[in-house]
């Protein structure tokens, strides 16, 4: 497949379309921020700024897919870790996070220790640098309630 335009502009043209919808679904995409993530996140009103989004949303997908004190979540693609550390935080549950990047596990790490520092509580929350499809035995051995992506 021939492209005629340049990978920006591909972004951009994907960009304007999910704002656009946005404005009348409560959904947003913002992409790659200067970070080298797709960030979605839920407005719930107009002055929700990007975190709030990204709260709101992970505590909807909390909410429907029945997550409780009880819950033990896998996040795969965990990146820096915030929404299950939200989710850790909020209902006081499990979570463990699985990503690629060493880089993005250490930061999962560092978060986790400023929550705990800031909130003053000790979260149940452990973060993995792994393949999806070679995780490690400490992963696999576990029996989770939850999976998120």
């Amino acid at each position: 497949m021939v492209l005629d335009k340049s990978d920006d502009e591909i972004v951009q043209g994907i960009k304007d379309k999910w704002e656009n919808r946005a404005s009348k679904s409560g959904v947003f995409t913002e992409f790659f921020e200067n970070t080298g993530y797709i960030t979605i996140g839920y407005y719930k009103d107009e002055n929700d700024g990007l975190g709030q989004s990204v709260l709101n949303m992970t505590e909807r997908l909390a909410e429907i897919s029945g997550m409780d004190a009880n819950s033990h979540v896998l996040d795969l693609g965990c990146g820096r870790g915030r929404p299950a550390l939200d989710i850790a935080l909020k209902l006081g549950c499990s979570v463990v996070g699985v990503d690629l990047a060493e880089g993005h596990v250490k930061m999962a790490n560092e978060s986790k220790v400023e929550y705990e520092k800031e909130k003053g509580c000790e979260l149940r929350a452990e973060f993995y640098a792994a393949s999806y499809f070679e995780l490690p035995e400490e992963v696999t051995k576990q029996k989770f309630t939850h999976v998120m992506m």
